[in-house]
């Protein structure tokens, strides 16, 4: 498992850019759509965050990246939605 951060996820043309805190340390990452082979709701207890559903974005070449919502619990479902959306383009 990676390191776990918060902040915010940015839907950006050709891109999705994730700008956080993981402890302390400020981090970015950024993934092109091009870089992604599928996105899901991951709904099984294998694939929660601390009980909630969280974004699976199935990448090329690298592992899984897991997002989660504690706030907003249905913009899981529409960020995997939208994202379906830039990765069908």
């Amino acid at each position: 498992p990676g390191r776990l951060a918060r902040g915010k996820l940015e839907l950006l043309p050709g891109k999705l850019e994730l700008d956080g805190l993981a402890g302390s340390s400020h981090v970015t990452h950024e993934i092109g759509y091009d870089e992604l082979s599928g996105v899901h709701v991951g709904r099984s207890s294998a694939e929660r965050l601390d009980g909630h559903p969280t974004l699976v974005l199935d990448r090329v070449n690298a592992e899984p990246f897991v997002i989660a919502s504690v706030a907003l619990q249905g913009v899981v479902a529409e960020l995997a939605v939208r994202l379906s959306c830039c990765i069908a383009a």
